[in-house]
């Protein structure tokens, strides 16, 4: 709906609220009539929304007349309206961004968590990635490494019961432990970078 210049002038203005605050409807209809476009030229001056500006001068009309019993002489009635629609557009516009806080802050949850399963999938796909390069590396591996990198990090052997496993002393299971370790992470990162160079 848009706000059209009034043609019928008023005089009295204070004659109209009298009306209003008398129950009469006369004296809301000439108020608004008299000040809606001005009201609108201002609000629209607060705030950059027609809509959203045009919901809070009806809101003050309603409460106008919802109210009318208890509303006291106005002084300067356009003075009055004026700072009834900054108080009403400053209150709805707190409420709006309350919920736009809240709708957002609800979103970003979702969104989180969205981002977290998503994240846990690909962490999912990047450890069976990795275990099916680290199982390739592994078969690469002499068989004594292998065996002593299966008995450590696959069966949780500690390098006390490999040792005794494999009847090599302690300092050999950290040797071959240490090379099997360093081959493996040659393979992988090369096999990182050839991926990398192939993308």
């Amino acid at each position: 709906m848009k706000y059209q210049e009034n043609p019928i002038s008023f005089n009295d203005r204070n004659e109209l609220w009298l009306l209003l605050r008398n129950g009469e409807r006369e004296g809301l209809e000439g108020l608004y009539r008299l000040f809606a476009h001005e009201l609108f030229k201002y609000g629209l001056a607060l705030v950059n929304d027609a809509d959203f500006v045009q919901d809070c001068i009806q809101e003050v009309f309603i409460d106008l007349w919802k109210y009318h019993q208890n509303l006291q002489k106005a002084d300067n009635v356009k003075v009055y309206l004026f700072r009834s629609l900054s108080h009403k557009i400053y209150r709805e516009s707190k409420k709006r961004s309350k919920w736009k806080w809240e709708e957002l802050g609800d979103e970003g949850t979702r969104q989180l968590s969205l981002e977290s399963k998503e994240g846990e999938l690909i962490g999912v796909q990047q450890e069976k990635s990795l275990q099916i390069k680290l199982a390739a590396g592994l078969e690469k591996l002499p068989l004594r490494q292998k065996q002593a990198i299966q008995l450590l990090y696959f069966e949780q052997f500690s390098y006390e019961e490999v040792s005794k496993m494999m009847g090599i002393n302690l300092r050999s299971v950290y040797t071959l432990a240490w090379k099997a370790i360093g081959s493996l992470k040659k393979y992988v990162v090369s096999m990182l970078l050839g991926l990398f160079f192939l993308i």
